[in-house]
């Protein structure tokens, strides 16, 4: 399938195919709607996966109830751990 022959998913939420997965690399259709393959590698996931021409590949990061963020984050200063 071309790229240009594709609809764009905006906001898809694949949540409830990645519960349990933390911490693991999943394949996932690319209508977001199958779990295709889990594994503890890029590698094996994409191994696992291998049938499927159109897939999305993402590592499931354990759910800690917030997003962090950066202090002073419109700044070019590096962040560090030393205080002043």
């Amino acid at each position: 399938m071309n790229v240009k022959d594709q609809t764009a998913i905006e906001n898809p939420d694949f949540r409830d195919l990645t519960v349990g997965h933390e911490n693991k690399w999943v394949a996932i259709s690319s209508d977001y709607k199958r779990l295709l393959a889990v594994g503890d590698t890029l590698l094996a996931a994409l191994k696992q996966s291998s049938n499927e021409k159109t897939k999305v590949i993402v590592k499931v990061l354990p759910a800690v109830g917030y997003a962090p963020t950066r202090q002073h984050s419109t700044s070019n200063m590096p962040i560090t751990s030393e205080s002043s």
